[in-house]
Parts: C-alpha cells; structure tokens; sequence
C-alpha cells in the first residue's frame, strides 16, 4: 500500500535511507545529513506541488519517493528507495508510477533527478519509465568518488 506521508514520517524516512545507503554503499554520516535537509525542507514548505509517498507491507514502513517542486515547470524526484525485503514486489515502479501522475496532474513540464551509477535497480526503474540520462560527472559525496548523473523525464500533455 502506498500513502502520503506525514510528519511521523520523517525519522523513518532519514533512518532508513542512511542505513540503507550506509550498509549498501558505505556512505557516511554527511548523507545522513543531507537526507534530514531534504526531510526538513519538505516539512516546512507544506506545498501542494510537492508530496512524499510512502509504502506500507504489512504495517510496516518499507519504502518512499518523493516529488520537490524545483520551479514552475520542474520537479524533482528524490527520496527514492525500496527496503531490501519488500525489492522485486513492484513497489519501485509502483512509486515512480505515484510520482510521475502526481507531476503530470500539476503544471510540471518535466521531472529530474540526480542519482550515481552504483544505484543500478533504480537505473533501471528511471529507464523502464522514460527518464533519460543528459549528464554525468564525477563528484566527492559521502566520503566516496561517484559517478553522478542528471536524468530527465520530459511529461506530455495530452
């Protein structure tokens, strides 16, 4: 089952994505940080053009994705991660679904993101859905070298 979040949510969201992110890909406590920063700003803007979605598996909190209104014509996707125990039930591309209808419900034109080549299962969700990679670079982030990149879903109007 999929929700809209609410402030409660806000630990698991953090929690969650550090020790994932930690225990998958050993990144330090800075990314801890930067997610209770993204956390944080969604809280205190309260906006009807942004929303966390999170996933529910047997009462339990199990994943979440997120859609932050960057300006008038772009959102970004963030926050985007499946617990390891629920992976392969169709969570993943249920979110993206989520998020993207949510986007083209609204005056969006197109969704980014930012994302690194290690997180290859979400790679592939980001294709599966139409997102294309327009940028890579190599950046220092959470005490390790990665390949960063920008992927852009352009949203049509119909």
């Amino acid at each position: 089952m999929l929700r809209t979040y609410t402030v409660e949510d806000s630990q698991y969201i953090e929690e969650s994505h550090y020790e994932l992110y930690h225990q998958e890909f050993h990144y330090d406590l800075s990314f801890k940080e930067f997610i209770n920063e993204r956390v944080a700003g969604f809280v205190s803007r309260d906006s009807h053009e942004e929303n966390i979605w999170i996933v529910e598996h047997d009462g339990e909190r199990k994943g979440s994705i997120s859609i932050h209104k960057v300006d008038n014509e772009i959102a970004q996707l963030g926050l985007f991660l499946v617990n390891p125990s629920v992976r392969g039930h169709g969570y993943g591309q249920k979110l993206m679904e989520t998020a993207i209808q949510f986007c083209e419900g609204l005056s969006y034109k197109s969704i980014v993101l930012v994302t690194n080549q290690e997180l290859k299962g979400a790679r592939r969700i980001y294709e599966k859905n139409g997102f294309k990679r327009v940028e890579v670079w190599t950046e220092t982030k959470s005490n390790k070298m990665l390949n960063e990149e920008k992927w852009v879903l352009e949203l049509e109007k119909y």
